[in-house]
Parts: structure tokens; sequence; C-alpha cells
């Protein structure tokens, strides 16, 4: 299921109208990437940077901190997945949160000896 992800930002707040690009360079900052509603919080989106990459980076936003956002285009991948991507502009001085997923294993044994003193 698709979800206009500008519609449920400027459902929580109105987005702003920016006419000035240079108004709106100086207030926020852009943020290109695959947008997603947040499962179980509705303030807040996550922002997949490389859809495409096995390594794409995550970020999260609260949605009253995205004060401009923008439909850029739609990727592809070689198997026939379709991304939407968006620019969001978010606001100067908002705190967003980076996700970074990784595999928990236990390296106590490979590296233990190095950091003993």
């Amino acid at each position: 299921m698709s979800v206009d992800i500008i519609k449920v930002i400027s459902n929580d707040h109105e987005l702003d109208k920016y006419s000035d690009p240079n108004r709106l360079r100086e207030e926020a900052v852009p943020y290109i990437g695959q947008p997603k509603k947040h499962p179980s919080d509705a303030g807040k989106i996550f922002l997949r940077m490389d859809p495409l990459s096995s390594q794409g980076q995550v970020l999260e936003f609260r949605t009253e901190d995205v004060v401009f956002a923008e439909e850029m285009n739609t990727l592809t991948s070689k198997n026939g997945t379709s991304y939407r991507i968006t620019k969001i502009w978010v606001r100067k001085g908002a705190v967003g949160i980076k996700l970074e997923p990784f595999s928990v294993i236990d390296l106590s044994s490979a590296i233990g000896d190095h950091f003993n003193f």
C-alpha cells in the first residue's frame, strides 16, 4: 500500500508555502530519500536515504519539524520494485535520529586480547 507522505505530514500540520528558495535554504536543510510513515507514531516519519542500496541509511524526523516536502522522482530496482523519492526540508535546529542496523554477534574472543591492559 502506497502512502502519500506529503499528505501524512500536512495532516499533522500545515506545510509552509515557499515561493522564495533562498528563504527555504535559510530556515531548513533538505534530505532526499524514500519516506515512510512511522508504524506506531503518527508524529514521526522515516527517510531511507538510498533505497536501492543494501547499506542505505535511515533517518527519523518529527513531522512537525518538516517545513516543506516535494516529490522528486521514482527509482526502479533491477527486479522491478519502485521507490518514490521525496525531498523533505527539515527545520534547522531540529533533532533527527540516524538509525543504523547491525547484526548482534559476540566479538569478545576476536578482539579481547587487543584491549587488555
